[in-house]
């Protein structure tokens, strides 16, 4: 290949694209597109039109888009049809929308497009090219522990309750559950100067160390639950609702 970089030995300002579009999903999610390239995977979701855009970036280093790129060279992606459809005698399946897969770069670039998007329609290099982007594409919306204690601790220290008087924020427990989206459970726990939940700046409140326990929740680097104590819905600033068992009446 031509235009290589004296130290990866793969060509300069490569472009790799996955985009899907056309599947029975939400409006937000119609349009998804991974660019990635020698500094950073991307990975966006929005409508057809570009509204609902939701974008997410994660670095990637030289050393694995290289093997990504020798990837693509290895199965022979260039030499592959432009369009691949179901042949006779294969399931027609609906509802998955189209895939196109790109490679772009200087002198030289190509789209293959796979409609509907199913993997039994793709020859096996291209199956092992589309997994390993969709690899990515899970890179790219993952959070690390690292970040999802940031944006927890952020926000626990700008919510009403410890920002009026909480003190000695420490983590006890990080729980990752294997779900879609990602969900991160953290548990800290911290100290209040005075009784009492949210901003109480307008109460009579009593001077007094009060510890507190708060557990949280964060999918797609959202807080989506805050409860202190079991008791206070950090989230919504109100009590917290409790669940209420179910007993056999005889």
């Amino acid at each position: 290949m031509e235009g290589q970089s004296g130290q990866s030995g793969i060509p300069e300002n490569i472009t790799i694209i996955h985009k899907t579009y056309g599947a029975f999903t939400l409006p937000e999610m119609q349009l998804q597109v991974l660019t990635v390239n020698n500094t950073h995977v991307v990975f966006t979701t929005s409508g057809m039109e570009g509204e609902f855009k939701q974008v997410y970036e994660k670095p990637f280093n030289e050393t694995d888009f290289e093997e990504l790129v020798n990837l693509f060279e290895r199965n022979g992606f260039f030499e592959m049809q432009d369009r691949y459809v179901p042949q006779e005698g294969q399931p027609v399946v609906t509802d998955v929308g189209t895939v196109e897969i790109s490679l772009i770069e200087k002198n030289r670039s190509k789209t293959i497009i796979v409609d509907p998007y199913y993997s039994e329609y793709m020859p096996e290099g291209l199956q092992e090219i589309n997994s390993a982007l969709l690899e990515l594409r899970a890179y790219a919306v993952s959070t690390s522990p690292e970040e999802a204690e940031e944006i927890v601790e952020n926000w626990i220290k700008s919510a009403p309750t410890y920002s009026f008087d909480g003190f000695d924020l420490k983590l006890e427990n990080h729980e990752i559950l294997e779900s879609i989206p990602e969900q991160h459970i953290l548990t800290y726990n911290f100290t209040s100067r005075h009784g009492g939940y949210g901003n109480r700046a307008d109460q009579i409140v009593t001077e007094a160390l009060t510890p507190h326990r708060i557990e949280i929740t964060i999918s797609d680097r959202n807080v989506t639950s805050a409860i202190i104590d079991g008791e206070w819905d950090e989230l919504a600033q109100k009590p917290a609702e409790r669940e209420t068992e179910n007993t056999d009446i005889t």
